[in-house]
């Protein structure tokens, strides 16, 4: 059920948030002086069209799809079994320091395996042209650089946990403080607890986001690709200060946390959907 429930949550948070997520990485990824996006706008339309807004969707879906399922699949088993280490008792409401260690144990195994799909998908969505994930895939297999598909995978790893722990706590402990709450309806309620966790996870680990994002699109063609997080973080605040570590952070605090709210509320009400079906269609005992 799990499964089921978080592959549909990551198709429809990578749809509705792949043309600002495109936007957002080539500004990131920029070394220069930041840009107005407005014209970065123009010059994706420019180059590519509408169409091109939208490049990368498939390899977002082939990443995000697996890696939500797994996510929500991991995440119920780590709250049981941190619970119980910690001598929560079964049936009453997991701590927020339970759940925040799930949530951490839960990003960091999820982003063991889908890694190199996430590299994939930021190469093609920082592409001008047309280019998709087979191209990606034959220029590696030729050029035989299959490190390049780990290329921050340190930052990756280091931001995973964080985000997953405030993402999960902060979601989980507000969804029961307003289960009661008679203003939302209950997807909205979802949605509002998921935006407001996105928000705050997302923004904690954005210089991480940085320097992971530029080691996966330039390769060696960057410095920060042959330096560790620390070192790259240092770099980075050396050369181009605070604005180039949070250099696209306004446009993720509308878009990550959108996504973010899209999956957790998608995947509650399918859960929910899934246990009432499955409760319906059991068969009467009398």
């Amino acid at each position: 059920m799990t499964s089921i429930s978080g592959a549909v949550s990551g198709w429809a948070a990578t749809i509705s948030k792949q043309p600002i997520q495109r936007l957002k990485w080539i500004r990131q990824i920029s070394s220069g002086p930041v840009q107005p996006y407005n014209e970065v706008l123009r010059q994706s339309l420019q180059a590519d069209g509408v169409t091109g807004l939208f490049r990368g969707s498939t390899a977002a879906i082939c990443r995000n799809v697996p890696h939500s399922a797994l996510v929500y699949t991991i995440y119920p088993m780590a709250e049981r079994s941190i619970g119980q280490q910690s001598g929560h008792v079964e049936g009453q409401k997991p701590t927020f320091a339970i759940r925040f260690w799930a949530g951490y144990a839960t990003l960091f195994a999820a982003t063991l395996v889908t890694h190199p799909l996430d590299t994939m998908r930021v190469r093609i969505s920082v592409t001008h042209g047309a280019v998709g994930v087979s191209e990606i895939w034959r220029d590696l297999v030729r050029s035989g650089n299959w490190r390049a598909l780990y290329h921050g995978f340190g930052a990756t790893l280091i931001g995973a946990g964080p985000r997953g722990a405030v993402g999960f706590g902060i979601f989980e402990t507000l969804k029961d403080l307003t289960r009661d709450a008679t203003f939302l309806s209950p997807a909205a309620n979802k949605f509002l607890c998921g935006y407001i966790a996105g928000f705050v996870a997302e923004t904690a680990i954005y210089p991480l986001d940085t320097v992971r994002r530029r080691q996966q699109a330039l390769g060696d063609a960057t410095e920060l690709s042959r330096r560790n997080v620390l070192q790259a973080l240092t770099l980075l605040w050396r050369s181009e200060g605070f604005v180039g570590m949070f250099k696209g952070l306004s446009l993720n605090l509308f878009k990550n946390p959108l996504g973010t709210a899209v999956s957790f509320a998608i995947n509650d009400l399918v859960k929910d959907y899934l246990r009432d079906y499955n409760r319906r269609a059991e068969p009467s005992p009398y």
